[in-house]
């Protein structure tokens, strides 16, 4: 998925590539207790990458029930160039 893009409604998300995840998923939101299982999942089977470092192309508003499209390639490129000298 990096190089591709994410449109959701009217915005556009680009995907720069894969990160390490957060220890924070480990916690319990409710409880605040580790369960350090989850890490070690994440690191077996993805190698510690299940994130995504992404940058804002085209802003705006996002509403549940919103569309969303993996766009890829030529579109994308041409969204991100558009968004940079569109100022």
């Amino acid at each position: 998925m990096p190089g591709c893009c994410l449109r959701i409604g009217t915005v556009d998300i680009g995907v720069q590539d894969l990160r390490l995840r957060c220890i924070m998923t480990s916690y319990d939101p409710d409880t605040q207790v580790q369960d350090k299982e989850i890490t070690r999942n994440i690191y077996q089977r993805f190698e510690g990458k299940l994130a995504l470092n992404c940058f804002v192309i085209e802003g705006g508003e996002i509403a549940v029930g919103d569309d969303v499209q993996l766009v890829r390639g030529r579109a994308c490129a041409e969204s991100a160039a558009a968004a940079v000298f569109a100022d």
